[in-house]
């Protein structure tokens, strides 16, 4: 759950790809990263940015 925070918050705050937020929460690749971030999340990791994006502009 700590690595789903820590991808959330770099999502949220920058625009690394994927593959760059897997690496940095430690993850091995960014299909882990999509796989662990939809099972906790309920959304893909680009999906979450877009909502947030909008959300953040609204």
């Amino acid at each position: 759950q700590q690595r789903i925070d820590a991808a959330r918050s770099l999502l949220e705050r920058t625009d690394l790809p994927v593959e760059a937020v897997a690496a940095r929460v430690g993850l091995s690749s960014a299909v882990n990263l999509r796989r662990r971030f939809h099972s906790a999340v309920g959304t893909t990791p680009g999906a979450y940015r877009r909502l947030f994006g909008e959300a953040g502009t609204a």
